[in-house]
Parts: structure tokens; C-alpha cells; sequence
């Protein structure tokens, strides 16, 4: 008797992996089209419904002017008189949203393309009474010196309030509940002067260490905010991939809102295996020998949550599993087939009927590869780096075969190419199997590492056969309780 279908159902979701490699093929030409169409990233932008993107590591950002105002810096905003002539137009009021969330510092703050702050060359941050600071010690030597400029900067607290400076020269139009409270915003006012502002309004651009995140390593199933204290969070430049995969999971607001009860509560663990993101955490900090996957960027919030996940992922070789009610995170990684047990080895015996061999076709296969990412030794503009591998050029007689991968959150040249290589290199040996077995491969999950050894293929141990390892993608339970297998290469050496 088969399986009713509510089982076979559970069975399927408790098995299915979020098969990042195959799903996102199709997303990412879409992805890269948008992208090429939205606005950049360090420009400011005026409006009321335009999104706000969380800052991880260290990123330079524009951001949103959500309030700009002419006044006269005593509380009188502009207005027009009989003959048709603008007053109190003598200071400029802006405030700039830059990150959603609490975030650590801003280190730089860029007028147009020149450094007119930096905290490393005599700029200084001195707290104010709203929850924010007062950026002074601006740099000698630019053309900005000398015009007068009065600069707070909030972190995005849920605690700051509105910034008075901004209320004393606008009055009314930005009162007590303008906290944007949960938003890391600069409030600027500006005396006008035309010689050292040239009649334009510069971009302002600041370099932030971004959001303060949770230290999964540091939490245990059950943890609430009530529990939490500094040594819980993690914050600076070079973030974990499974530090700001938890932090987007469960965030309310721009993430999936995980891990909260029906009340809105954190809980840790109620949605999320805890040990999965910590050995995760610990498997990116060992990856690339020992270097690390280190994220630096920013998410695009008006991005499907689909597509930010795979975003994360990618840049850390991960993995989103669904099983047994819970969302797993793992990360692809070298030497995963040793010491495989007796269940994950199938024999010609286990085997049930055929097994369907695909190649890697042509239309799959790379030979060069293009990363764009945002440098800062480039001033955080757009950089790219090409991986281009000859042989593999030749043996495709001399078509080039490549893509093109957009990262926004790595900066760092060399973690781009060790990405974009590895992407060409299992291109071309990605083998893909589907077969049948008995029910007892149900012992394994999807992403789990198996063995196939099969005389006709020459996979074994054997003096002249090659041992084959298998990525264990997609397990489906069939009525006559058989397992249907969908597996691709695995190949330890191609692993970071």
C-alpha cells in the first residue's frame, strides 16, 4: 500500500534542498539585468518609498535623502515673497538615510569624491544629547574647508531621538516623533556658501562598519533579547556568512522573521538548528586555507528573499536545508567523503534498475569568468577581475565559454577570483546521476556526500577503477517505497 499523500508531502519537504547551484542558473541573468538598471549604490537619492539596504562590514554607501528643506537656521523655512523671490534660504537641512538597522561606526565621510571626514585623520565623533554624534575635526585642504557645516550621525538605535539641530533650523517641519529610530541617517545642515559649494549639491557618501550582529557561536536554543549581552554580538569589518545569514532570517522587517513567536518575541531556535549555523560559522572561518569567508556589502531589500538568501550563499559555497521542521545551513567544503559509512557507499546491489548518467553539456560549461565587485582600493567604485583558463579554451576549440558574477557583498579582490575560478573548474566535471534504491537511503539528507561504486562505470576501489563522489541533491520517497536519487559531482580538491 503506497504512502497517503499528506505523508509523501512531509516526506518531500523534510528532504528538499534549496538547491542553490540549479535554482539561481535561471535567476541570475534576471538578477544581473536589474542590477545593471537600479541606481548606484553611492549616490544619494531623494525619495519616500525608495528601499533602505543593511550594511554588513565595512561598505561605502550613499543613501536616501528622506527630508530636505531650505531655512533661514532659526526655525523660519523657506518661503516666497511678493515679487516672487525666495527667502530664508540661507541654510540647506537634509537628513540621509543610510542602513536599516543598528550599525558600529561611520569612518569616512565623502563630499563628491573627496574624504572631507575620516576618523583615522583627525576626525572625531562626539556624542549628543539625541542618541547621535557630532562629526568635527573635518579635514584641511579640501574645497569644502570653511564652508560651515553642522553634521550629526545616528547608528540606527531604537533608542535616538529626533536630531535638534535639524528642529532648531526648520522648527515644526521635523519635530519629536522624526527619531527614525532603527535607521542609521545623517542630519546635515549647511550654511549656503556659493564659493566653496559652486551652486550644486555634492553626493555624500559615507564609509560604514555596518550592522551589529548576533554571534551564532555564542547562542543556545531559547535565548531572548532578555538573555543577551555585548559578548552575544559581533560587529567590524569581515563578517561571518552564518552571522548574517541568522541576522537576515530572522529580521522582521527586510528578512523571512524567523525564530519569533506569535508575538513578535526572538526566541533562538524555534525555526532555525542553532548547530548547524555554528558549524557553519566555524567551517567559513576555516575555508580558503584557513583565510576565511569574509562578507563585506549590502543586501538589496527590494530583492525577492529568495534571491538575497542565494546572495549570502554564494559567497560562502552554503547551503539551505528544510528538515524536520527546522532550517539547516551547511557549507560545501573540502574533504566531506572522509570517513563516509557503510549506508552512504551504494553498490550495483543497492542499486534499483539503471542509473542516468548526464555530461556536462557545452551550454554548462566555462572556460572564463568575470567577477564585479565594489573595491575599496578603487574609492568602493565598481571593479572586476576576469579568471580565464586556456586549456580548458583549447579543449573547447577556442570558443570562449563564460559568465559573469555580480557580487555586493564581497569586496575583496582575491575571496572574487578563488569564487569565480572555482565556478569554471566544477563547470566542467559537474556529472549529474539519477537513480533508484531502497528505502534505506532515507538514512541520508540532501547535501550529504555518498560513494557509488559500479563495475560498468569503472567507480570503485579497485586497481583500475576511480572512486566517485556524489552530492546528494534531491531525495523523493515513491509509493513502492523506493528512493529516487538526484546527485552531482562531488570532487573534494575543487572545494574552498
Amino acid at each position: 500500500m503506497g504512502l497517503d499523500p499528506i505523508t509523501k508531502f512531509i516526506l518531500k519537504v523534510v528532504m528538499a534542498v534549496f538547491q542553490y547551484s540549479q535554482q539561481r542558473k535561471a535567476a541570475k541573468k534576471a538578477e544581473r539585468q536589474a542590477r545593471a538598471g537600479r541606481s548606484n549604490i553611492m549616490v544619494n537619492k531623494q525619495s519616500n518609498n525608495d528601499p533602505i539596504y543593511p550594511v554588513y562590514g565595512r561598505q561605502r554607501v550613499g543613501g536616501t535623502r528622506v527630508f530636505i528643506e531650505a531655512s533661514n537656521g532659526a526655525g523660519a523655512v523657506q518661503t516666497i515673497d511678493g515679487d516672487g523671490v525666495p527667502t530664508n534660504t540661507t541654510h540647506l537641512n537634509m537628513v540621509i538615510a543610510m542602513s536599516e538597522g543598528e550599525i558600529e561606526t561611520i569612518e569616512q565621510l565623502w563630499f563628491n569624491d573627496t574624504i572631507t571626514w575620516d576618523v583615522t585623520d583627525g576626525g572625531t565623533l562626539a556624542s549628543n544629547s539625541n542618541g547621535g554624534y557630532l562629526l568635527s575635526g573635518f579635514k584641511s585642504g579640501t574645497q569644502y574647508t570653511g564652508a560651515e557645516m553642522k553634521i550629526n550621525w545616528y547608528p540606527g538605535t531604537t533608542t535616538q531621538t529626533a536630531d535638534s539641530d535639524i528642529s532648531t533650523s526648520v522648527g515644526a517641519l521635523w519635530g519629536s516623533n522624526h527619531r527614525l529610530q532603527g535607521i542609521s541617517y545623517l542630519a546635515l545642515v549647511l550654511t549656503a556658501n556659493g564659493e566653496k559649494f559652486g551652486g550644486q549639491l555634492p553626493t555624500f557618501t559615507a564609509t560604514m562598519v555596518g550592522k551589529k550582529l548576533l554571534n551564532v557561536a555564542t547562542l543556545v536554543n531559547g535565548d531572548t533579547i532578555g538573555d543577551m549581552t555585548a559578548g552575544n554580538y559581533t560587529s567590524g569589518a569581515d563578517q561571518n556568512p552564518a552571522d548574517i545569514m541568522y541576522d537576515y532570517l530572522i529580521n522582521r522587517y527586510y528578512g523571512k522573521g524567523l525564530d519569533r513567536t506569535q508575538n513578535e518575541t526572538w526566541t533562538a531556535g524555534l525555526h532555525i538548528d542553532l548547530a548547524s549555523f555554528q558549524q557553519a560559522r566555524i567551517d567559513c572561518e576555516n575555508s580558503r586555507a584557513g583565510l576565511g569567508f569574509n562578507l563585506n556589502g549590502f543586501l538589496q531589500t527590494e530583492k525577492q528573499l529568495f534571491d538575497n538568501i542565494g546572495e549570502i550563499m554564494e559567497t560562502c559555497n552554503g547551503m539551505m536545508l528544510f528538515v524536520d521542521g527546522k532550517y539547516e545551513f551547511r557549507i560545501q567544503k573540502k574533504n566531506e567523503e572522509v570517513g563516509l559509512p557503510v549506508s552512504a557507499i551504494f553498490t550495483k546491489d543497492e542499486i534499483i534498475g539503471d542509473i542516468s548518467l548526464t555530461l556536462p553539456t557545452k551550454s554548462g560549461k566555462l572556460n572564463k569568468a568575470t567577477g564585479v565587485f565594489n573595491n575599496p582600493v578603487t574609492k568602493y567604485n565598481d571593479d572586476l577581475i576576469i579568471y580565464k583558463n586556456d586549456s580548458f579554451i583549447e579543449e573547447d576549440n577556442g570558443s570562449i565559454l563564460e559568465s559573469q558574477e555580480d557580487y555586493t557583498m564581497v569586496t575583496d579582490q582575491d575571496t572574487v577570483l578563488d569564487l569565480i575560478t572555482q565556478k569554471v573548474d566544477i563547470s566542467r566535471e559537474q556529472y549529474q546521476v539519477q537513480m533508484k534504491t531502497a528505502h534505506v537511503a532515507l538514512l541520508l539528507r540532501s547535501g550529504d556526500i555518498i560513494e557509488i561504486r559500479h563495475p560498468d562505470f569503472g567507480w570503485g576501489t579497485g586497481a583500475s577503477e576511480t572512486q566517485k563522489f556524489w552530492r546528494v541533491q534531491e531525495l523523493k520517497l515513491s509509493e513502492d517505497n523506493t528512493v529516487d536519487m538526484s546527485l552531482t559531482t562531488y570532487n573534494s580538491a575543487l572545494e574552498l
